[in-house]
């Protein structure tokens, strides 16, 4: 297992018992910690791999939690080269569009990193060999026939059906319908053999001993695995001998069955077995049974009863109309955070919901907690939505964080105040008001240079300058955690530090030192101990340099994140924006299949993501697929629309989306809608400065495109500073400077801005965009008319046209022809 051993026995505990001296595993964000034990099964798995082929066959994945598949498709995405064979078996029948699988399986597909086999249903001969080798006589014709029109070829169907003929004694050298021996095919057999399955294992169970009918009614309230310890106090006036008996009488049947080097533990061969028995029973006595068997087991188990949580909680939740909800809501709480600890954050929601649910306490709301279970409670739960929930909705998680932090700090318990202030419950992308606030609070209760005020000013200064638009507030909180996290001798501090601030300067359009506090971040980088920093760093890197014109320099970065993206299987927020640059990337060189695949991937699982939405509109329409660009445009406005952290967000990509649009295509439309959404984004109480230049964008494409001489005198003012930079994939700073000179009357300004323009994009690699500039700067030049200028407009043309026809853009390639054919006449 190698250095991985410490973190697979945090969820095996088989390994720590058999590696006595394993170190304990170290204590990361969750997101962190689920990568490392992803990565170290892995590792494991590729080790053992390398020495010999193997084979890993996963039975009943249709049984598979949430968590289970996250890992199945970590393991199947990072070892697609390794010599590992992974056979995964499931009943199609159980899926449905919903189910945990069906979703795991589509990402498997989308990857190509699997083959479907379809088993079919038995032939005819199959289910005559199969009744041959299972009563040791050949089966006549007839038999055959019978069971396999019966069944269809149902393998369960057929297999239940022979043994119960076996049982019965109808499978013998002289059967025959009538019993007496007569074998001609011509015969027809009346088997009384049951419609559904159900009825199958109904009759194989009435075969049993009233006695083991009443074991078995217990065993299958316990669920699909029970242990003889877990029973024994259940059934009622039986001595243990005779309780073996009964599990003896059942294992005979093939009812049950004994689990490999599992001394007395059990598990039904089936799982319609178990839920034919305990749906015989009635809510009433069901619900008995729950609560005798939650009490058992609390018994059985003992000092030892946490770690037996989520069953417990199970019993205690169906057994609720009896024994009431203080146990229930305890075992919900102890279950949701081993889950987090296991790193499987869908069940981990589900426990603290349903103890929350038993408190009646609000999912959602403002409430403060009451007492100290409800604020572990709703701080399990805050935990779990950060990593599980789509960036719109981190709000609600926020809001849950700050019902347990209010309680904490109003009673005195500064560790878990300080816990709470300091999670990362969203990305600074994702927007979350309230944030500021709370942490200042927090930093009130803990010393002003301690080593719990670094932490807390480490995220402090990140929303300072995100969230409150606040850039020097956020220098000096931020500079405060640095020489904590120095004096400290924390590394991860120090990176996640480094990494904030590269966050405010780029949100602040301070790109060059975006990227020095980036490059610093990923330099402190400890490998995948912090990966949520590594990504984050990189992001911000990336981004940047790809404002700056710098795309060999931020290749390196995107490619990292896009695979750093591809082996993640949480949190949601953090693999989607892993996508983020290498699309952006995509699109500012003219790789349109890429462009699509990559933004794709994200649309695919989260359909309303402003970033890629804006990437994907402006892609659509630049290559004349107007169609499916408005398609995206529609998602776009929706997302505008919908309440939340990336209402603003999309709000400024809708004004430069549509703007743009109007540019590429000559349609003036949703112009009003553009210049709505452009000024509700600059009315804002703080508008962090990056979203203000993609509403000025907007507008000033606007202005450009309806000849307003004062509005473009007015933008062309504000663009100065951001001379020699890009604009997303819209357009460049230069271009931009071009075409509002131009509007404002001024040709000599706008030829040095095109030229600029021009010498921007061929270093940058921008091809699409030096194509509109060529374009746009002929235009220019055709309107100037002066010496030599329509020789020169007419060699832009010629480049313009070259690009846009290898790059397939056809809206600009019909311009290019239309203006070639007027200069040429």
């Amino acid at each position: 297992m190698g250095s991985g051993a410490a973190d697979i026995a945090e969820i095996v505990s088989d390994v720590r018992e058999r590696l006595p001296g394993l170190p304990q595993g170290s204590k990361l964000e969750p997101e962190q910690a689920r990568f490392r034990l992803f990565d170290s099964i892995s590792a494991f798995l590729k080790s053992v791999s390398q020495r010999q082929p193997l084979v890993l066959v996963l039975d009943d994945l249709h049984w598979a939690d949430q968590p289970s598949l996250a890992l199945l498709q970590f393991v199947a995405r990072v070892l697609g080269g390794a010599r590992l064979l992974i056979i995964g078996t499931y009943r199609d029948m159980e899926l449905s569009r919903q189910h945990p699988l069906a979703e795991a399986l589509g990402e498997l597909t989308r990857e190509r990193l699997f083959q479907r086999v379809l088993l079919r249903g038995l032939t005819q001969d199959d289910v005559g060999r199969f009744i041959e080798m299972t009563s040791g006589n050949t089966p006549p014709r007839g038999l055959a026939e019978a069971v396999h029109t019966q069944t269809e070829g149902n393998p369960l169907f057929v297999t239940e059906v022979v043994r119960l003929l076996v049982q019965e004694g109808t499978l013998t050298p002289d059967s025959s319908p009538s019993g007496r021996g007569e074998t001609g095919d011509g015969e027809s057999w009346t088997l009384r053999i049951p419609e559904g399955v159900r009825e199958v294992i109904g009759r194989r169970l009435n075969r049993l001993s009233q006695r083991c009918n009443e074991a078995l009614t217990v065993a299958s309230i316990i669920g699909r695995e029970f242990t003889l310890a877990q029973i024994r106090p259940l059934v009622e006036e039986i001595t243990e001998d005779r309780l073996f008996e009964v599990l003896e009488e059942a294992l005979s049947s093939r009812v049950i069955e004994e689990l490999p080097q599992s001394v007395g533990r059990y598990q039904f061969t089936h799982a319609l077995i178990q839920e034919t028995l305990s749906a015989e029973l009635s809510l009433t006595r069901r619900v008995r049974l729950h609560a005798r068997i939650a009490q058992a087991l609390e018994d059985l188990y003992g000092d030892d009863a946490e770690s037996h949580a989520a069953e417990l909680a199970h019993h205690y939740s169906q057994a609720e109309a009896m024994t009431g909800t203080e146990k229930l809501a305890r075992y919900s709480l102890l279950a949701g955070e081993r889950a987090l600890a296991s790193y499987a954050y869908e069940d981990a929601l589900a426990h603290f919901e349903m103890g929350l649910v038993a408190r009646d306490i609000p999912l959602s709301g403002t409430e403060t907690a009451s007492d100290d279970e409800a604020a572990a409670l709703l701080f399990g739960l805050a935990r779990a939505q950060s990593s599980t929930l789509e960036g719109h909705r981190l709000g609600e998680a926020f809001n849950n964080l700050s019902r347990s932090f209010e309680y904490y700090a109003e009673a005195g318990n500064v560790a878990l105040a300080v816990a709470a202030a300091e999670f990362p419950i969203a990305p600074l992308r994702n927007l979350v008001t309230g944030a500021p606030e709370l942490m200042a609070r927090a930093l009130t209760l803990v010393p002003p240079n301690s080593h719990e005020a670094g932490r807390i000013l480490s995220r402090y200064g990140g929303v300072l300058g995100v969230v409150k638009c606040d850039y020097e507030g956020a220098q000096q909180a931020l500079g405060r955690a640095i020489d904590i996290a120095r004096r400290e001798g924390d590394l991860p501090l120090e990176m996640q530090t480094l990494t904030y601030a590269a966050a405010v300067n780029s949100n602040h359009l301070r790109w060059q030192e975006s990227v020095e506090n980036g490059l610093r971040a990923i330099e402190l980088a400890p490998g995948d101990e912090n990966i949520w920093s590594e990504v984050d760093s990189r992001f911000w890197t990336a981004k940047s340099l790809l404002s700056m014109g710098d795309l060999n320099g931020a290749r390196p970065h995107a490619l990292v994140m896009r695979d750093l993206a591809d082996r993640r299987s949480s949190p949601r927020q953090l693999a989607n924006n892993g996508f983020d640059p290498i699309t952006l990337l995509s699109c500012l060189e003219g790789d349109w299949k890429a462009g699509r695949g990559y933004s794709g991937r994200v649309l695919e699982v989260a359909p309303l993501q402003p970033q890629f939405l804006l990437s994907r509109v402006l892609l659509e329409h630049e290559t004349g697929e107007s169609a499916q660009g408005e398609v995206y445009l529609g998602r776009l406005l929706e997302a505008m629309g919908r309440p939340g952290p990336d209402q603003s967000i999309a709000a400024a990509r809708v004004s430069m989306a549509i703007a743009a649009i109007a540019r590429v295509t000559g349609v003036p439309n949703r112009l009003d809608i553009a210049e709505a959404a452009a000024q509700a984004v600059l009315l804002e109480q703080s508008v962090v400065p990056f979203r203000a230049l993609y509403a000025n964008t907007g507008l000033a494409l606007l202005a450009i495109q309806k000849g307003g001489q004062s509005a473009a005198e007015e933008h062309h003012a504000y663009f100065q500073g951001q001379r020699g930079t890009m604009i997303l994939s819209v357009i460049s700073a230069d271009r931009l400077l071009g075409l509002l000179s131009q509007t404002m009357g001024n040709l000599a300004q706008a030829s040095e801005h095109f030229e600029d323009s021009l010498t921007f994009c061929r270093k940058a690699g921008y091809r699409p965009e030096l194509a509109w500039a060529c374009c746009d700067y002929a235009d220019m030049l055709k309107e100037r008319d002066a010496e030599g200028d329509p020789a020169k407009a007419v060699s832009l043309l010629d480049e313009s046209l070259a690009i846009s026809s290898e790059l397939g853009m056809r809206p600009l390639m019909e311009r290019i022809l239309s203006r070639r054919e007027i200069l040429k006449a």
